[in-house]
Parts: C-alpha cells; sequence; structure tokens
C-alpha cells in the first residue's frame, strides 16, 4: 500500500508539474491586449476650470468613464486603463508614467477648455508641439499650471515654468515618430466630436502640454467645449451633451483602432502602423522626380481630412498645398525636396501656421518610414 501511495503522489506530482508548465508557455505565449489609457484631467484639490455651477474635473471624469463604457461594449479585448476613476489629484508626470508602465498603445487625455472671452466657444483637438497658436499656446499654460501645486514640482519637471514662454521651446524638438498616427487619430476624434456634439469645429491643434511630452506613445489631448462659454457649460455639462461628446470620441477611436489596432485584437498600434503598406501618392510630380533620382523625396504633412478641400479652404490658411489618400484620409502635404535639411526649413517656416506640421518621405512615389529615408540622405549625404 505504501508503494502504490509513493507511486501515486509522484504521478500528482508529476502531473502538477507539466499543467503549471502548461500555463506558463501559454502565458508567454499570451499576445499583449491593445491598450488603451485614458486620462480624466484635473481631479481632487485642482478643480480645473470652474464654470458659474459645473467644474472641470467632473465633466472630464464622467466623459471618461462614457467612453470607456462604449469600448468595453464594441471591443472587449481592449485594455482600459484610467490614469484616475475618482476625485483624486494625480500628478501630470504619474499620468504619463501610469501609460508608460502599462505600454500602452495610445494616450487619450480628456479635459474641458476655458477663456477669458466669454464668446469663445467649441470643441478642439491637441497633438504635442510648439504650439499653432497664441490660443493653442495658452491652453497649453494653463494645462501646465496645474504642476504649480504639486510637491516638489521643480525638482520633478527639472525647472519647467509653465508660466515661460521660453519653457516652451523644448517641444519644437519632440517630433517624434508617434507624431503621424497622434494626428491621425486627432483628426478622426475631432470629426466625430463635431459630428455628435454640433459644436464649434476648433480643429486640430499642437501645443506644448506635459502631460504628453512625457508619454511615449501616440496620444491627444481633448478639450471638450468651453465651460466659461455660460451656454457651452451647460452642453458639456449635461448628460445627453457629455453622452454626445464621449460618442464622438468614441467614434473617432473606433476608425483608428479598425485601422491599426485590431489585428487578431491584440497587435499594437506601432506594429500594426509599421506593416501596413503605404498608400501611392496622387502627386504624380514627386513620383517622376524620385523614379529619375532614385532617392526619398521629404515633405511636410500639415494636416489630415475625411473630405477632399477646396483650394479656397479656410483650413488651407492660404497655403497651396497638395494631399495624398491614406487609409481613408486625404493627408495634406507642404513642399518638397530630396534634401532634408531643405526640408527641415520648410516645416520651421510652414509651423508658423500648422504648429502640428511635421516631416513625411516617400520613396518610388509611395510613403515609406522616415527615419528609414533620413538614414539613406545622410548615407548618401556622406559620399559626396
Amino acid at each position: 500500500m505504501r508503494a502504490e501511495a509513493y507511486t501515486a503522489k509522484v504521478a500528482l506530482i508529476i502531473l502538477l508539474f507539466f499543467m503549471g508548465t502548461g500555463l506558463l508557455f501559454a502565458q508567454k505565449g499570451k499576445e499583449k491586449p491593445f491598450t488603451l489609457v485614458i486620462d480624466p484631467g484635473h481631479g481632487g484639490v485642482d478643480p480645473g476650470a470652474l464654470g458659474r455651477s459645473a467644474k472641470e474635473k467632473d465633466i472630464n471624469l464622467k466623459v471618461s468613464k462614457l467612453l470607456a463604457g462604449m469600448i468595453e461594449d464594441e471591443f472587449p479585448e481592449v485594455k482600459i486603463i484610467f490614469t484616475r476613476k475618482t476625485d483624486v489629484q494625480i500628478p501630470l508626470v504619474k499620468r504619463a508614467t501610469i501609460a508608460n508602465n502599462a505600454n500602452a498603445d495610445l494616450f487619450i487625455s480628456i479635459h474641458s477648455n476655458a477663456s477669458k472671452s466669454r464668446s469663445a466657444n467649441g470643441c478642439e483637438t491637441f497633438t504635442l508641439g510648439a504650439g499653432s497658436s497664441a490660443e493653442a499656446k495658452a491652453a497649453a499654460m494653463y494645462e501646465n499650471e496645474v504642476i504649480l501645486s504639486e510637491d516638489n514640482f521643480e525638482e520633478i519637471y527639472k525647472g519647467f515654468n509653465p508660466r515661460s514662454s521660453e519653457s516652451y521651446i523644448i517641444f519644437e524638438l519632440m517630433r517624434g515618430q508617434d507624431m503621424e498616427m497622434s494626428a491621425e487619430l486627432a483628426q478622426l476624434v475631432q470629426n466625430g466630436m463635431v459630428r455628435n456634439s454640433k459644436l464649434h469645429n476648433r480643429g486640430v491643434s499642437s501645443a506644448g502640454f506635459l502631460v504628453l511630452h512625457k508619454t511615449v506613445m501616440p496620444k491627444i489631448l481633448v478639450e471638450l467645449g468651453f465651460i466659461s462659454n455660460r451656454e457651452e457649460e451647460k452642453f458639456i455639462a449635461s448628460e445627453s451633451g457629455q453622452k454626445k461628446l464621449a460618442k464622438g470620441i468614441f467614434e473617432g477611436f473606433s476608425e483608428y483602432y479598425r485601422l491599426y489596432g485590431r489585428q487578431k485584437g491584440v497587435e499594437s498600434a506601432k506594429e500594426k502602423a509599421k506593416e501596413k503598406k503605404p498608400a501611392n501618392t496622387v502627386n504624380k510630380k514627386s513620383k517622376e522626380s524620385v523614379e529619375k533620382s532614385g532617392a526619398p523625396v521629404f515633405k511636410v504633412q500639415i494636416f489630415a481630412t475625411d473630405k477632399v478641400l477646396k483650394k479656397n479652404d479656410k483650413r488651407l490658411k492660404g497655403v497651396k498645398a497638395e494631399y495624398f489618400k491614406e487609409n481613408g484620409m486625404y493627408k495634406y502635404t507642404y513642399g518638397e525636396s530630396t534634401d532634408y535639411n531643405e526640408i527641415v526649413k520648410k516645416r520651421k517656416e510652414i509651423s508658423k501656421k500648422f504648429g502640428q506640421a511635421f516631416i513625411i518621405a516617400f520613396i518610388d512615389g509611395k510613403k515609406t518610414d522616415t527615419q528609414k529615408a533620413i538614414r539613406m540622405f545622410k548615407e548618401k549625404s556622406k559620399k559626396r
């Protein structure tokens, strides 16, 4: 009996070992889910902007939760992480850390706008940049001032002064590989909010928001509407208004996710973007010049839209721009050169009107990885 009991015990141990090993391999083989971090701005002792009866922090949280609910219903495979789910203050740097530690695929920060002008109105979506207008810079300065209430803010933010325009020079250099995807997401979300809320369309802008600066994935900051405008405050503080705005953001996210994040429901947006086939540019002149020179052609993308614009459209701001179609979006560009240094100057020039502008590249008339094109240019320059 003892021998039989011993044999049974050994068999049980072996069985448990292999079951455990199998579980370990299953966990290792499990692919990372698409992860979205939703960041409801402000909270706790930091109320954000104040209306006559509403507080920004409350509106931001309610819209964030509505958005999460819509995504969970439609895309249950998406992992959603909140920077805050309750009325607490979270330092800006910690919000970014939450997203970075989660290896998130997207970061959406939700805010409500305010202005000294009571007539200012409309919704707006931001990407990271030096600031595409004086209003955009003012919005970033206002949102960044929250760090002044944080402990040891001078040490944590390395002397960054949210009230000094000189501090914002650092954002001129923030043109990372996620810029294009952030710009596309911003346009999709902006289109969705305008379509659903019927609020004035303030468009897509760029500005130096610290919470975006510290995150290392495609990211946007949404301004739902102006709490300082009495009529707009009523709308964004109402249940129906919040549902419409959340639906708009959800529709923008849905389009982006279907384009980049839904391959097997788990692949990250960055991985998907690298694998997608680039679209042909409609600019035949560019294609011919590339084929003749055998070198990449650089351009500056100024914005994207879901419709072809008329030449006199005010969104072009008087700029003579060309466009190409990619993933159902019409992407407008300014300038063209096989000299990367020349196009850098062009980007700096046009950023006065389009602060969110960034450089893209084409090879043989097809869009290619910009960093790869820059390396090709530098290698060719060395041989000269």
